[in-house]
């Protein structure tokens, strides 16, 4: 007797149905590690500025910073000008930010108001030239900055009142950060620097906390976004004319910048001022980024101390 050997064979319906379904599985397997060039994520090198006016700086002419190619490589993202709070300006109104995008490295432009220069830079425009004719990994900077602010009450990482700068620093970095990722690149915090204390000198009790509230402040800033290792570069403030304790300050920034094994802080006393015997000029201002910058490689070839 012969067996009746019946063969399955799967209609075409079922073989349509499969194909479909393998074209929409494939891409949810590949999305967690897909780029948007499809390849794998690029590492970049990022680097973080903050301070009150002079890492802003509208004393700093942009018209006699020098050209220089590399800055079209360099990406850069900012938001500065008055902080939130401040009574002579609208409310959230900043004078000069990159519009929550990423640039490419150029002095900013105030704007709808303006003083001293409409065009100026800060320190981040020789800092990044700098590291950039040194080094062979993609560089970006983050700016966030804000005149006339200090550390004990408006950049406090733990402030409830005020303007809370910290919540708006955290902020504008995390969107940076997460724009680069939507980018394709593998960002890393490499590290920071900061210029701001002539605010906190104006008054006795914020000025003998300045070393205290730097340390919290840099610990916050290490926590949220890179390592307990990542250095921390604070420019010393000069010995600005208004502010009668400045000493008590510029002694809490050399403290803690002597102490912590992974900081460093840079002298300005050297460099040269616009009238109003406070902020620096163009030239300064390009020798302090060109500071930063070395401190920085030094930090980063050097074991801790």
């Amino acid at each position: 007797m012969k067996r009746l050997v019946i063969q399955h064979r799967p209609s075409c319906f079922l073989l349509g149905l499969l194909g479909s379904l393998t074209l929409l599985i494939a891409p949810l397997r590949a999305a967690p590690d897909a780029t948007p060039s499809g390849s794998a994520r690029r590492p970049l090198t990022v680097l973080i500025l903050a301070g009150q006016s002079d890492i802003l700086n509208w004393h700093a002419d942009a018209s006699l910073l020098p050209s220089d190619p590399l800055d079209a490589t360099i990406r850069f993202y900012f938001h500065t000008g008055a902080p939130p709070l401040h009574p002579r300006m609208p409310r959230n109104f900043f004078n000069a930010t990159s519009g929550d995008t990423w640039t490419t490295l150029r002095p900013q432009t105030q704007d709808p108001y303006h003083k001293y220069f409409r065009t100026f830079f800060g320190p981040e425009m020789t800092l990044c030239r700098r590291l950039a004719h040194r080094g062979t990994e993609p560089l970006a900077l983050i700016k966030v900055g804000y005149f006339g602010t200090n550390l004990a009450e408006d950049w406090h990482p733990q402030a409830t009142t005020g303007n809370q700068l910290y919540v708006l620093f955290h902020r504008q970095v995390s969107l940076a950060l997460r724009r680069l990722k939507e980018e394709g690149w593998d960002a890393r915090v490499a590290g920071f620097f900061w210029m701001q204390g002539g605010s906190d000198g104006a008054r006795a009790e914020f000025a003998a906390r300045y070393g205290e509230n730097l340390a919290l402040l840099v610990a916050r800033m290490r926590a949220d976004f890179a390592t307990a290792q990542t250095p921390f570069i604070l420019a010393r403030t000069g010995p600005v004319a208004n502010a009668p304790h400045r000493e008590a300050v510029r002694q809490g920034q050399v403290h803690f910048g002597s102490t912590d094994p992974r900081a460093a802080w840079i002298d300005t006393d050297d460099l040269p001022l616009d009238t109003d015997g406070v902020h620096l000029i163009a030239p300064g201002i390009m020798t302090l980024g060109e500071r930063m910058a070395d401190a920085w490689m030094k930090l980063t070839t050097s074991p801790p101390r």
